[in-house]
């Protein structure tokens, strides 16, 4: 699983907060095909299922903690196994599926939600206050893009390249700009691309001497939570974490 900034933001407070449902059925389309996910709860944050494609059907196996699901799919007459990573935003759920060091992402809603939101550009809610001696660094402010690749030379050779986006707005709040994969091989390849779920609810940013802090508001609750510490030059930004992982962004 890639490490974009914001899933750092999540599992920076998802151990604190209390696993979602992830029962029901999704729906999306990968390379305009349909794709429909259904799962069922078997035990406590955990969860069995079925997800067709339009040609391949295959068995899900996998538990929730916080926003997240992971697990297996696995396609038995043809032996193809993968390994299930998901996002629950609201209604939106941001499944990555990966084999052979190549991974897939799927935009799912869940059924009898509205189709997915294009990012917010409307004023959401004002301004938070925050903390003494702390700002919104205008350097911080605009689009912010994360970029990944990778190559395999062994066995069935490809490579893949992700961009993520996030955007800090300048009355703190902080938003998903959506995400575009590409991944190709030597007879075949594929593209999938996200418009993000816009401005996260309950989410603000500030910073204070060159680190970014985040206030997270879940069901009442509010934790602060320590991104890491920042440098921007020109139009590029390294951000490095608590436990010492590097992440750079260019601006745009």
């Amino acid at each position: 699983m890639k490490y974009s900034l914001l899933l750092l933001v999540a599992l920076a407070f998802v151990c604190q907060m209390d696993a979602q449902d992830f029962s029901g059925q999704y729906t999306g389309t990968y390379n305009n095909d349909p794709v429909v996910l259904l799962l069922s709860t078997t035990a406590a944050n955990t969860y069995a299922g079925t997800m067709t494609d339009g040609t391949l059907n295959y068995q899900v196996n996998a538990t929730g903690a916080g926003n997240t699901l992971k697990g297996t799919c696995t396609e038995p007459t043809l032996g193809m196994n993968l390994d299930l990573t998901g996002i629950l935003s609201g209604n939106n759920l941001q499944l990555s599926l990966s084999i052979l060091g190549s991974t897939i992402q799927v935009a799912l809603v869940k059924a009898g939600s509205p189709a997915t939101t294009k990012p917010a550009t409307k004023p959401a809610a004002a301004a938070k206050p925050i903390a003494a001696n702390a700002s919104h660094d205008p350097a911080l402010v605009g689009r912010w893009t994360k970029q990944t690749n990778y190559n395999s030379g062994y066995g069935q050779s490809g490579s893949m390249s992700t961009e993520e986006q996030m955007i800090f707005y300048e009355d703190g709040r902080l938003a998903d700009g959506g995400s575009r994969t590409v991944t190709s091989g030597s007879d075949w390849s594929g593209s999938n691309s996200s418009e993000g779920s816009g401005v996260l609810p309950g989410v603000f940013w500030y910073s204070k001497q060159q680190q970014i802090y985040l206030e997270v508001t879940e069901n009442g609750k509010t934790q602060t939570v320590l991104l890491g510490k920042y440098y921007i030059e020109n139009t590029n930004m390294l951000i490095t974490g608590q436990n010492g992982t590097k992440m750079l962004f260019y601006k745009g």
